[in-house]
């Protein structure tokens, strides 16, 4: 079994492979680890974090999940460890959909519903959603999205999918 920080850090080292290069905007960016790897700028709705990430060179601005910049259009858009925490997810992925390029992926990671958390069945307190696979993708192409893969990786504890419109 792997401790946390190297569970993370394969995580990372995952999605820096996974997400092709482009015009990238990073949904919940955090402190920027990520968000520098793949080249992208981000926004995040923690002050905080942002502080970090801007200490650190990454482009992360201060911003809402909710409130997207529909001034510009991208090629890729990810939410990494964040559609989890949207108690309206929906809303979001409307907007994603306004600036999302038309040939454009969005790549949605998020941790597998597995009934075993403390939390109601859920990973964590801060959790609104967890799905299974099948509910993922039925989610996600009920919110207009198609389905390019999803792949579950349970020693990561997270599934990863990617989507076009």
């Amino acid at each position: 079994m792997y401790s946390k920080n190297m569970r993370y850090r394969q995580h990372v080292d995952y999605v820096v492979k996974w997400i092709s290069p482009g015009n990238i905007l990073d949904i919940g960016a955090g402190d920027g680890l990520i968000t520098s790897m793949i080249g992208a700028e981000g926004i995040d709705d923690n002050e905080r974090a942002v502080a970090l990430a801007n200490e650190k060179g990454v482009d992360v601005r201060l911003g809402s999940a909710y409130n997207l910049p529909l001034g510009r259009k991208y090629d890729r858009i990810c939410l990494l460890d964040v559609i989890e925490h949207l108690k309206e997810y929906k809303v979001v992925l409307e907007q994603i959909k306004k600036i999302l390029d038309v040939d454009g992926e969005l790549y949605v990671c998020t941790p597998p519903f597995t009934g075993k958390g403390k939390h109601k069945g859920l990973h964590s307190e801060y959790h609104y959603f967890e799905w299974s696979p099948r509910q993922f993708q039925r989610e996600m192409e009920q919110s207009g999205f198609t389905t390019i893969d999803i792949n579950v990786n349970y020693d990561l504890g997270r599934m990863y999918g990617k989507f076009k419109l």
